[in-house]
């Protein structure tokens, strides 16, 4: 299918924001799509629609599933955490995938963002040709901090486990650990890497990067 010419105005057709928990991409996606009055997508909603249709994935399943099935799982090992949270994203390639190639050759702007998106998907062959045209562009959002993103958890008080200290201070960890993992892979794929604080600049911080890829 060929792609639809992107308006003028916008230089990217999709942006992809991904980051560990707690690093303010809802808020700057929601932020980013109002100004261009375009759509954008939390991979979270991807995620539990495939969850709790208990859909059967090709690959990755285990991983799919892994926070749903595993018994006190923030009481296991801070390795065991992190790799799920990678097993996750890797888990969500094909869903993300396909949203993302929809809406190159449909012509419908959008932001995508989330925790469960593979950096690696930027090499995707469906996806790279679209990342070399210029047309769909990734940016990951770190934290300097562990604490950055335990004040952000605790702030929105998502999760069974907040009334617990050592489970919230293992989230952190393996949160924190994820965080590295993904800032890792974005550098190693020349992927712009951009911190949260300060979040009132956030929103041009991210922007001005992508534009200079």
């Amino acid at each position: 299918m060929a792609m639809i010419d992107m308006p003028q105005s916008q230089p990217w057709q999709v942006l992809v924001l991904y980051g560990a928990s707690g690093t303010g991409k809802s808020t700057v996606a929601s932020q980013i799509a109002r100004e261009r009055g375009i759509s954008w997508m939390q991979v979270d909603d991807l995620r539990l629609t495939l969850q709790y249709s208990r859909a059967t994935l090709p690959e990755h399943n285990d991983e799919l599933y892994f926070f749903l099935n595993t018994r006190d799982v923030w009481t296991r090992n801070l390795d065991e955490i992190r790799d799920a949270f990678i097993g996750t994203t890797q888990a969500m390639v094909p869903a993300v995938r396909v949203v993302i190639d929809s809406h190159v050759v449909t012509g419908a702007p959008m932001v995508i963002e989330g925790d469960g998106v593979l950096p690696a998907l930027a090499e995707d062959p469906v996806i790279a040709q679209w990342v070399t045209a210029g047309v769909v562009r990734f940016c990951c959002i770190t934290a300097k901090s562990r604490s950055e993103l335990v004040v952000n958890m605790i702030s929105r008080g998502r999760g069974d486990h907040l009334d617990n200290a050592d489970r919230v201070e293992l989230h952190a960890d393996a949160n924190w650990a994820f965080n590295h993992w993904l800032v890792a892979e974005s550098l190693r794929l020349s992927i712009p890497v951009v911190p949260c604080q300060p979040f009132e600049t956030l929103t041009q911080r991210i922007c001005s990067a992508v534009s200079e890829v």
